[in-house]
């Protein structure tokens, strides 16, 4: 499953309205603060937020948030899935005051409706595919009956987006599923609304951007409609290392080589920095990239080495990576005159069965050897 389109539908933390809010100043802050990764100091300030504009709409969902992103940073994966049960479960009554309190407001109900919508996050990590699917219906059809009333909220365009563009890329039964909803299965309606999150959204669009990368780059196919997108993820998020490696990424597929070695330069100094769990989690994917790097200098030895590094220590949740990994390695071989290993490599990136483009290009080389191509 390609679960970093789960991930960024569930995690909207992002979503607003234009309007002001008291206390949006704070909770803005903190925000800034957790992509940034200094998740103490986050969770610290959207505490105060918290505490202080207690009506703020966004602040709870986005506290809960910080607090998952922290142990995400730090704890095991089921210990994760504890701390965001037990902090959506605190939000769950104050979001249905909230609601009634603010009763011709529809951004109360926006976030009710991405806070079950996140419940469903802990559900599929747990593999529980039915309470996934409901918490999800439950969530999006709140944030579709919004919608629905208001089309003046542009950040309501980034999860709407996502679910059209999921949908426009899966089975049949899925995208009935997604028509039942009410949504309209579309990979270029959705990539349109992610894009107008991204260029409009007055907290969507860091998220919007973010996944506007993963999709140009690993389901697209599309690097040099990533660059600039991740290029302004690094340069407002410096510390931000998965916003590097998609800085990095986009650069090395853009053949921006020397820009490449000096990102690759301050990543590695960035890892002293980060969380021993953040460092089984981005030590393989900075290895798959100087893989990836040296696979376009044709240096394939080197390229063979880091990408066979990235696979042996891979831990990250998500697979997309790891489905480039094997595909990356299947190439090398392939270009190294060495047929069967390719081969093997290629079938253990099907196996993964996500819906990035190395699905397909794993499949087209297991049948004609991409020297040949």
């Amino acid at each position: 499953m390609f679960r970093f389109i789960f991930y960024s539908i569930l995690l909207l933390t992002a979503a607003n309205s234009q309007a002001y809010y008291v206390g949006d100043s704070l909770v803005q802050e903190g925000v800034h603060a957790f992509y940034n990764y200094d998740f103490d100091n986050s969770v610290q300030i959207l505490d105060q937020a918290k505490k202080k504009y207690p009506d703020h709409p966004g602040v709870h969902l986005i506290w809960a948030a910080s607090r998952w992103v922290r142990s995400q940073a730090n704890d095991p994966v089921e210990e994760t899935y504890r701390v965001l049960e037990e902090d959506l479960r605190e939000i769950k009554p104050i979001y249905e005051e909230l609601v009634l309190k603010f009763p011709n407001d529809p951004i109360y109900k926006l976030y009710q409706g991405s806070s079950i919508g996140l419940s469903a996050r802990v559900s599929l990590g747990k593999k529980e595919w039915l309470n996934t699917l409901f918490h999800s219906h439950k969530g999006f059809s709140i944030i579709k009956g919004i919608a629905n009333e208001s089309d003046q909220i542009v950040d309501l365009q980034l999860p709407i987006g996502i679910v059209e563009y999921y949908a426009g890329i899966s089975n049949v039964f899925l995208r009935w599923t997604i028509d039942l909803l009410g949504f309209e299965p579309s990979v270029e309606l959705g990539l349109e609304k992610i894009m107008q999150a991204a260029n409009e959204g007055k907290w969507s669009w860091i998220e919007a951007k973010a996944i506007l990368c993963n999709l140009y780059l690993w389901v697209e196919d599309d690097p040099m409609l990533s660059l600039p997108h991740a290029r302004e993820l690094a340069y407002n998020f410096p510390e931000n290392y998965w916003f590097n490696l998609l800085y990095l990424e986009s650069l090395i597929r853009t053949n921006m080589i020397n820009d490449s070695h000096k990102i690759i330069e301050k990543m590695d100094h960035q890892l002293l920095n980060l969380t021993d769990r953040q460092k089984e989690w981005y030590k393989p994917y900075l290895s798959y990239e100087i893989a990836l790097l040296h696979f376009h200098k044709k240096e394939y030895r080197e390229s063979l080495k880091n990408v066979r590094r990235t696979i042996k220590d891979y831990s990250g949740e998500l697979d997309v990576i790891l489905g480039n990994a094997y595909l990356l390695e299947g190439m090398v071989y392939d270009k190294l005159s060495r047929r069967k290993k390719a081969q093997q490599s290629y079938r253990k990136c099907i196996e993964l069965k996500n819906f990035s483009i190395a699905m397909k290009k794993a499949e087209e080389y297991l049948e004609r050897s991409y020297s040949e191509i």
